[in-house]
């Protein structure tokens, strides 16, 4: 049986919290607190045992979502998803610097927040590749008269190109002389998994999946008819 969570909502307009939690009760999670303030929820946050927290960008009181994020991340490394009908450049902007699980823009349906919610499970409950009880590598990659460590943790995604393939970071990416195939069968034991053809994506940097799309980073990948079995198959879904 899959484990309940407890799910702290932080959202100042009554009947959007409680359709919240009317999905969150048929999820099987439990609703501890329904706060719309900070200072209640960071109260909340030291009452009761939270496993995930949904909460809104403009809320009551002196501090916004944002702000509540950033005292979270500081506390905690409890999981967060905004839901929020704001989606300007210099919001997201502010919501990309807290690295949230998952972004809801209202008006959302129960459909987009089980499968923030279900990402959101996915990201939490994989170690880190460094703390993997079996089967760790430690993989290297040329870079011009140089052999460098590649940290797994922090590919989002491996693109094949030819007999290359090329490695994407944040801001930066590293061909190597490898097929995808042959990367695909050093690291998949390491949580990445093949959704296409051309791609093979680290499970820990999806943002969300929308029918056959996996987002990663902001990028819209394909999941191939042929590998979306499988790759489903890896997700751990509540």
């Amino acid at each position: 049986m899959s484990k309940t969570m407890q799910v702290l909502i932080v959202e100042d307009e009554p009947i959007i919290a409680d359709d919240i939690a009317i999905c969150m009760d048929q999820m099987g999670h439990e609703v501890t607190d329904i706060c719309d303030t900070a200072d209640q929820a960071l109260a909340a946050l030291n009452q009761h045992p939270i496993d995930l927290v949904l909460l809104d960008i403009k809320i009551k009181g002196d501090r916004d979502g944002v702000q509540l994020a950033q005292c979270i991340k500081q506390k905690t490394n409890i999981p967060f998803i905004y839901i929020s009908s704001l989606y300007d450049k210099t919001t997201i902007s502010r919501v990309k610097n807290t690295h949230p699980s998952g972004y809801i823009i209202k008006p959302f349906k129960d459909e987009d927040i089980k499968v923030a919610v279900d990402m959101a499970l996915v990201k939490t409950n994989m170690k880190p590749v460094n703390e993997s009880d079996t089967g760790q590598i430690e993989l290297f990659i040329r870079e011009k008269n140089s052999i460098v460590p590649l940290d797994l943790n922090e590919v989002f995604y491996i693109e094949a190109s030819d007999n290359y393939s090329i490695f994407h970071f944040e801001g930066k990416h590293h061909v190597v002389s490898q097929t995808l195939k042959l990367i695909e069968q050093t690291l998949t034991s390491q949580g990445y998994c093949r959704i296409h053809k051309t791609f093979l994506v680290n499970l820990r940097k999806i943002d969300r999946i929308e029918h056959s799309v996996v987002f990663i980073n902001g990028r819209p990948l394909p999941i191939g008819k042929a590998y979306k079995k499988s790759f489903i198959g890896r997700l751990t879904i509540f």
